[in-house]
Order: C-alpha cells, then structure tokens, then sequence
C-alpha cells in the first residue's frame, strides 16, 4: 500500500503545471459538493442554545408597498362580512389578527411621478416606494398605535439579491449639495458616508415628526450583494473592480468565495450602514427622544447563501462597524434554493446565526403557495416536506414556522404582501374577477 501511495505522489509531480491547477479545481469543487450534498441531510439540534432576548414576538403582517395603489385600481376585500375599502380598514384588521408593526419600504426617490418608468426603462417599482408615499404610511401607523418598521434601501427605486440601483438625492437639495457635483458612482466610501449620514437623519426626522414610533430599523433589502451604490455589477470609485463582476457570481461567491464578497463588499457595505445609523440616531438626538431601544437590522436573502455564508456576512458587518441587533432574512420555502429540503436550510441558518453572531433572527420576508406559482414566479412551486402548495398547506407551514421559531431564536415574522394579487398564490387573500378579496385559511387562522 504505501508503495502504491509513493507511485501515485510521484506521477503526480510527474504532470504538467496547468494539469496539476485542473485537477486540484475539480478536487476543491468536488470536496464543497460533498459537503453540501451532505449537510441536506444531516440536521440536529444537539448543543443547540437559542438567543436570549427580552423582545416581544413580531408578529410583522402589514400592508404592503402595493396596497395603496391596489385601492386606487378599484381592490376591496372582506373578512367574515366586514367590508373593507381602504388602507386604515385593512391594516385594523391586521392589527385585530395580531399585528404588533407595520411597514413600510423607502426608496430615495422623493415624489410619485406620471409613468412607471425609470431613465426612460419600464420599472414596476417607480412608483411605489417614494419618500412622500412611506410619509403618509408612518401617519398611518401613528394614527393606529403601531409601531412602523421602515426598510431604508438607499436605492432610488428598488434593490434585492438580483439587481440594485444606486441612491440619487437631486430632488433633496441640501443633502445632494454634499456630493459636490458628483455623481454617485465617483464618491470616495467617507463621501458617501457623509452623504448618509445627512440622509439617514433626515429621513428619521421627518419619520418621527409624524407621530410614528420606530423600534426597528432595518437597512437594506436583501443587501447580500451590496448597498448604497457599492454593489456587484455597479460603477462605483470605492471598488471598480465590482462593475463588470459578472451577475452568476451571486449563485456561486456565497458558495465557493465568501472571502471575496467580505474583502469586496461587505466591509463598505458596514460603513454605509453604521453612517446611515448614526444619521437617524442623532435625529432622535436632536428631537428629545429616547433611543436606547432602538434596535437595528439588516436583511438578505438565503437562498443563495449556505448557513455558515449568512453568519459571516452578519459578522463582517461587526467588525466593521455596524454589529446589528437582529439578523434580517428572506425565507421562500417554495422558492428555488441549494437545499432539497428548504425548511433545513432555513432552520440551520436560524441556529448558525444564534450560535455564530449572537443575536436573533427576524424573517423580513415570508410566503408560500396555496396554488401552482405562474408568470414570473413559475419557478416558486418547490413544495416543501410535509406542505403541499394548498390552502391548508400555506397554513399549516406559517403556523409551524411561528411556533418553531419563537422557541429558537427566532423573533419575529413578515408575511410578504399578503393582499397583492400579482403575487399570485402566495397572498392570503383569494381574488375574484371583480378584484375582491375574499380570505384564505391562512387569514383565518388565529396566530399570535
């Protein structure tokens, strides 16, 4: 044997440099599949300690960014013989199902505008999350006696794991001022910070004169990939080495280059947060209220992070300033993931983040079939083990993920745009030709 192992060393150093390189990639691409194929099945709870924190379970179910416009397109809902024909009815009901916030996702465009359209390009999302538009629903909360959750993206209309725009700040005169007639993409990271910092402020100012109470900040949507303009696949001066990354690199840097994405992303990425932060903290600051409770957060997706991935990328954000209160995260059960099974993807990442950065998890956003998943969710009909994609299904599996979570780490909840038609199966809500919503077993259901 060990003359076997001594001849097989020695044709090794036999080969040639570059079939030497390919053997010792397809060796490293083979170890990482093992381990992940592995780790589909292999789950356990042993050792496991969950988080301890002093905070109320959220349950988070709110309107959505569609909602008001819903209502203007002529939607109306019911639920069991209440008619509902606005934005306050709707959101009551929420808050009689058991909603603890609301919430509210603010892009940095400022104003609604004539056509939904960004740069002359059809953007669904121009015209749903403008400053004035998030105003009105912080008037909302405090109007109910709810906290509101804000979700600041520092993008100008729209950001997620897939795409992102950079912030503008034109239509904010005082706060565009500090670029000094630059555009975004030339800022150097301590001008950007400082541009941040002066929005942060701003923004958290004119939220809290309101009325509105905010116990929870989260900045960023799925931020996995980036945020404020330093991001994969934009221009920016802070890193240009990131404009032409090419977009698979999303599937494949949490896998095999989580380093890269720390070294390149992520530790900036910590700098914007904590300017943001301290922008809104000195508005507290300055308008007399108390912010020792204030918590932050920010919020990725997981699908295409493993668990280990998700804690580092929180970790890196410590070290470099901006160490959150709660780990934000996307759960799809339906939707395409690494894992077979998602509910252990998810249930490992929980654990992995209570154990590695020491802090809760709060599911920013969450939904799952009642039905098969069409047009540009056609590839979310994944049903997961034990939930078939029915109404009772859909049920059955946020009822199980409440009751799971409050017992591991796990402090709180958002059902995602939960009276969204366009959502197709996934609201909880079924809608008629009339554009009526009649509720699904879901909404009946009494979780709290």
């Amino acid at each position: 044997m060990k003359q076997a192992i001594s001849s097989f060393i020695g044709g090794i150093k036999g080969w040639k440099r570059s079939k030497k390189v390919f053997t010792a990639i397809i060796a490293l691409i083979a170890i990482i599949a093992v381990k992940v194929l592995s780790a589909q099945f292999l789950y356990t709870e042993i050792g496991y300690k969950p988080v301890e924190t002093d905070e109320e379970f959220r349950m988070a179910l709110s309107v959505s960014p569609f909602t008001a416009t819903g209502f203007e397109k002529g939607y109306t809902y019911e639920y069991e013989g209440r008619q509902i024909t606005n934005i306050e009815e709707l959101e009551q009901l929420y808050i009689d199902k058991g909603a603890t916030e609301m919430y509210v996702r603010i892009a940095t465009k400022r104003h609604v505008t004539d056509k939904d359209e960004t740069d002359g390009v059809v953007d669904t999302n121009a015209n749903v999350h403008t400053f004035d538009q998030a105003i009105e629903l912080c008037k909302l909360a405090a109007k109910l006696n709810i906290p509101i959750n804000p979700e600041v993206m520092c993008a100008y209309t729209y950001m997620d794991m897939e795409t992102q725009q950079a912030p503008r700040f034109d239509e904010y005169p005082e706060i565009y001022a500090l670029q000094n007639g630059k555009d975004w993409s030339e800022l150097s990271l301590e001008e950007i910070e400082t541009v941040l910092y002066a929005y942060g402020k701003f923004l958290a100012t004119e939220i809290l004169n309101t009325g509105c109470t905010v116990d929870n900040w989260n900045l960023g949507n799925e931020a996995n990939f980036g945020f404020a303009g330093v991001s994969l696949g934009l221009k920016t001066a802070v890193n240009p080495k990131l404009e032409n990354v090419a977009d698979f690199a999303r599937y494949v840097a949490p896998l095999f280059a989580p380093s890269w994405l720390e070294k390149n992303i992520w530790q900036y990425n910590a700098k914007e947060f904590a300017a943001v932060k301290a922008g809104i903290l000195d508005a507290y600051n300055e308008l007399g209220i108390d912010s020792s409770n204030v918590k932050f957060s920010t919020h990725i997706a997981t699908v295409v992070m493993t668990p280990n991935a998700c804690a580092r990328y929180f970790n890196c954000l410590a070290k470099n300033g901006y160490q959150v209160d709660t780990a934000g995260i996307s759960y799809y059960p339906s939707a395409p993931s690494m894992y077979m099974d998602s509910s252990i993807l998810f249930k490992k990442t929980v654990m992995t983040i209570n154990k590695k950065c020491g802090v809760p998890v709060f599911i920013g956003e969450f939904s799952y079939p009642s039905g098969e998943m069409s047009g540009a969710f056609a590839g979310w009909n994944k049903a997961t083990k034990g939930y078939a994609n029915t109404e009772e299904g859909q049920a059955a599996i946020y009822k199980d993920v409440v009751e799971w979570g409050k017992t591991h780490g796990v402090i709180g909840i958002r059902y995602w745009a939960a009276d969204y038609e366009d959502w197709g199966t996934m609201p909880m809500f079924n809608f008629d030709e009339n554009k009526h919503g009649t509720p699904k077993e879901i909404l009946l259901l009494n979780i709290k």
